[in-house]
């Protein structure tokens, strides 16, 4: 990716390739989701990508709601990712992760997770 960022930095996000090929999203402490954090999200992680697919690694442990639109929008636009490991800490969080997977049915392979380690582990079974 010569010339091109390998991280992009958005009031409400961060986000940045690893070496080991996965795109690791990380949320701001207590930060609302809307809709065009959602696009604003996506559309970093397709720019880091080039329009390849990834696995994404979201650490979530920090961040505050995610409204419906929003939760929409992920979904819709999950063909930028080869697998989705979500990091989560609160049992309130976990709870409302498992139904908003079951609900959406994401295209590629999703798991949630509660420590960083285990996730990364998981999501290098699909790198290319």
């Amino acid at each position: 990716m010569s010339g091109e960022s390998t991280e992009f930095t958005h009031p409400k996000f961060r986000v940045w390739l690893r070496p080991d090929g996965i795109v690791q999203l990380v949320w701001g402490p207590r930060v609302t989701m809307s809709l065009e954090d959602a696009v604003a999200a996506i559309d970093a992680v397709a720019k880091l990508m080039g329009g390849r697919r990834s696995p994404l690694l979201v650490d979530a442990r920090e961040t505050g709601t995610q409204d419906r639109p929003a939760r929409v929008e992920f979904v819709r636009r999950g063909d930028f990712v080869s697998a989705l490991a979500v990091i989560v800490v609160t049992p309130l969080s976990r709870m409302m992760g498992n139904f908003a997977l079951n609900v959406s049915r994401p295209s590629a392979p999703t798991k949630l997770f509660d420590d960083e380690a285990s996730a990364l582990a998981w999501l290098l079974e699909f790198v290319a």
